[in-house]
């Protein structure tokens, strides 16, 4: 590898199909961290062998039909890999003698990729780093937000010819027709699931443009936020047993601050049994192990013929499927009031909302489009504030704020919202105020309990959790204690504790902080 185009390499890892790719995260001699992308490299004798195949394989129509029925590149790999060796052997003969395994692996790799995977920016599909690809024009540099250092220029330009065919592939795979009559299009790439965004030339002054939003093949779950810091034990516990018992919640947070995230990995520690439905545009939720889930996506059409099918239609479906508990990707629009109703009814919601904090996120939902009545508005309980955050030179997602709405005042027509958990940045951990919290209230109301019988049940759900944590549990793990401690939790907890040594202790502020709008 040639370091000649940076002064400091950050990571090097590898990537897609026999980790014969390298990517390198590095910083250029101006300074700016870039992401660079490192393929096999191919000799003139070796490009014209590729070049041989890829004609093979589009002069003929069984070959091709064949080759794109893969979804995969390790599907293809045996047949790609004996379609390069046969066509070497009748098109180059003897030269073909010298060519070894690892140099068919990297002709196979580039037809693989052409064919079967997204071209020049396959790279950054197969990459689970990367959260978004955007490419803004011909010969213009791709870029990627990557998990750990955010937006990176890559080394990657499309020529015209190359953003074409790069820009017709993702449509022909979301399923759509971009055309000069409709020169945006967006749907969901398959077998992939990822949401694309194409914008024309027609109007896109510097050509063809995209952008991909990644979403990870396998959800994180608690354990891996916790041990990440994005939230501590105690913070998770909350969440859980607000979700377990059909409490209305709402993440918010600007775009990529790991709303949704956070979402699903509650939503991973909902009762198997549970009837749950999702409604999303596209489906960025995965619940591996709930088979009473019921999974719901957008259909748009131009077609009058064809139905359209909106978040506010699929909520309404929800409803009539008597859901324990109704998760709404992201509200917006008119759909809001209807996912409030829901709440009202004693449904379970769960969704996300884009706000910058917690004022913006009250005003967006009492203004128009949204309107949603403030009496509606306080059924939620739990308003959670989810950030991404430079701290100490790096980038951290974290829990900021959760605020309880505890009513609304007819009289004064006012909400009153208190702030109920805080993340110290001095400390990076969180402090609580759960004296009389409504969401205990509630809970002990709805399970005839006392007060202190539910907030002792949340210290036990954050020593679990914690213990789960330490133990560093993997996705099946986790459902199997989350399942032992409905069942036995007693007999959980003090496994946990003999693990841990200390239960878990909430750490405490004393000011009570209340707000009205």
């Amino acid at each position: 590898m040639s370091s000649s185009g940076f002064s400091e390499v950050i990571d090097r890892y590898r990537v897609g199909f026999q980790g014969l790719v390298w990517v390198v995260i590095a910083r250029g001699f101006d300074d700016k961290l870039r992401y660079f992308v490192e393929e096999p490299s191919l000799n003139t004798f070796l490009l014209s062998l590729k070049n041989s195949v890829s004609q093979r394989i589009l002069s003929d129509v069984g070959v091709l039909k064949e080759v794109s029925s893969f979804l995969t590149f390790d599907e293809g790999y045996s047949y790609v890999k004996n379609l390069v060796v046969d066509v070497c052997r009748k098109v180059f003969g003897r030269r073909c003698n010298g060519v070894s395994q690892d140099e068919l692996n990297a002709v196979s790799y580039y037809v693989l990729r052409d064919f079967v995977g997204y071209g020049e920016i396959d790279p950054f599909v197969r990459d689970q780093e990367i959260e978004d690809i955007t490419c803004d024009g011909v010969e213009r540099p791709i870029y990627v937000f990557h998990r750990r250092f955010e937006w990176l220029e890559t080394n990657k330009k499309l020529d015209e010819r190359v953003l074409e065919t790069v820009v017709r592939k993702l449509a022909y795979r979301a399923d759509r027709e971009a055309s000069i009559a409709q020169p945006i299009v967006e749907g969901v790439i398959r077998p992939e699931g990822y949401r694309v965004h194409i914008v024309l030339d027609a109007i896109s002054t510097h050509g063809h443009s995209f952008t991909i939003r990644k979403y990870r093949e396998r959800p994180f779950t608690v354990v891996e936020l916790v041990n990440s810091n994005m939230v501590d034990a105690g913070v998770a516990g909350l969440l859980w047993l607000a979700a377990e018992n059909k409490q209305g919640a709402i993440f918010y947070g600007p775009t990529g601050s790991g709303k949704t995230t956070l979402l699903n990995a509650i939503a991973m520690l909902l009762a198997p049994e549970m009837k749950i439905v999702t409604a999303e545009d596209t489906q960025e939720i995965r619940l591996p192990f709930h088979e009473n889930w019921m999974s719901m996506v957008t259909r748009l059409s131009s077609d009058p013929a064809v139905q359209n099918i909106t978040i506010q239609a699929q909520i309404e479906s929800a409803m009539r499927q008597r859901p324990d508990v109704l998760i709404v990707g992201e509200i917006r629009s008119r759909e809001s009031y209807s996912f409030f109703q829901a709440v009202s009814t004693g449904h379970g919601g769960l969704t996300t909302i884009h706000a910058e904090d917690m004022a913006s996120l009250i005003r967006r939902l009492l203004t128009p489009p949204m309107s949603v009545p403030p009496s509606l508005v306080a059924t939620a309980k739990l308003l959670i504030q989810v950030q991404r955050l430079l701290y100490k030179d790096s980038v951290i997602r974290r829990v900021t704020y959760i605020h309880e709405i505890e009513g609304y005042d007819p009289v004064e027509n006012r909400l009153s919202v208190k702030l109920v958990c805080k993340w110290s940045r001095e400390k990076d951990s969180w402090l609580f105020n759960l004296r009389d919290s409504r969401l205990i209230k509630d809970v002990a109301d709805l399970l005839l309990l006392n007060y202190e019988d539910v907030l002792e049940d949340l210290r036990k759900r954050a020593t679990v959790l914690l213990y789960a944590a330490k133990k560093n549990m993997d996705i099946v793990q986790l459902h199997i204690l989350v399942r032992r401690y409905r069942r036995e939790p007693d007999k959980v907890y003090r496994e946990a504790v003999e693990f841990v040594k200390e239960p878990y202790t909430f750490k405490t502020f004393d000011e009570v902080e209340r707000e009205y709008f």
